[in-house]
């Protein structure tokens, strides 16, 4: 079941967007692009979190997990 970008919460919704920004995307890419210090393992669980809400997937290159937004940011915001 996806959520509604709207339900998610400010980090979570600043990597979403960061993500469509950027396009494909690792967990070291965002924790360095992010407004704020956070450690990799926080990003790493927003990362999965936003996965599980059906709003990133990922694949893995050389054991590093690479996300990507499952929609587009338009069809994201005409599912609200």
């Amino acid at each position: 079941m996806k959520h509604n970008v709207s339900d998610l919460g400010e980090l979570e919704r600043e990597v979403l967007h960061l993500v469509w920004d950027h396009g494909p995307s690792t967990a070291d890419w965002v924790q360095k692009a992010l407004s704020r210090p956070l450690k990799e393992s926080t990003i790493r669980t927003v990362l999965k979190r936003l996965e599980g809400k059906g709003h990133l997937t990922h694949s893995v290159d050389n054991r590093t997990f690479v996300y990507k937004a499952a929609d587009t940011r338009g069809r994201a915001a005409r599912a609200r």
